[in-house]
């Protein structure tokens, strides 16, 4: 992801969230998403949406180690851990509550902690995507980015976090993966 189109992304989520335009676009995506639920969507969902947690960074970090790429797994490490920090630093300037709290959808997972803006499973699926993809052709970004995408979704799923905190956690994620990618090289 270009640093401009990151940049964008969590700006415009921030101000639409800030001044109360972000509702319309909330709603619509929760209504679709929602519209899919099935007890047996549900049950793999709840799992899949942890591979944007520090969980799955360490999960996917580990297994790139075992396979021999020690280097890609300290990178993607380091972008996994980056997105979780700035996004849990930013949570603070933009207070939101959580689906869940504001608009009593259904949580199909433990209770987390913080402001609902941005989303940090987000932000980390983001980092760790787009670290992933560096220097792969487009198909495999195209993937790893739809990827990163549903986990994404599956936190709005989930009851979690509302469309425009997923929007500006994919915007940290790929600040995260580039500014990572940049000291690597140094």
């Amino acid at each position: 992801m270009r640093p401009s189109v990151a940049t964008v992304l969590v700006l415009v989520s921030g101000l639409a969230v800030r001044d109360g335009r972000a509702g319309a676009f909330d709603a619509r995506v929760r209504e679709h998403v929602s519209g899919l639920r099935t007890p047996e969507r549900d049950a793999v969902v709840r799992v899949a949406t942890d591979l944007g947690s520090m969980y799955g960074v360490g999960i996917v970090a580990g297994g790139l180690a075992l396979s021999g790429r020690p280097d890609l797994a300290v990178r993607v490490g380091l972008s996994g851990a980056t997105a979780w920090t700035l996004a849990q630093g930013a949570k603070p300037l933009l207070p939101r509550e959580r689906p869940y709290q504001a608009d009593g959808a259904e949580r199909l997972v433990v209770e987390p902690v913080g402001s609902s803006w941005p989303s940090g499973h987000s932000a980390v699926a983001m980092a760790m995507a787009s670290t992933l993809g560096d220097g792969r052709g487009s198909i495999t970004r195209a993937v790893l980015g739809s990827m990163a995408v549903a986990v994404g979704l599956s936190r709005v799923y989930v009851g979690v976090h509302h469309a425009s905190d997923v929007v500006a956690g994919a915007g940290i994620g790929g600040l995260s993966a580039r500014l990572v990618r940049r000291l690597s090289r140094r």
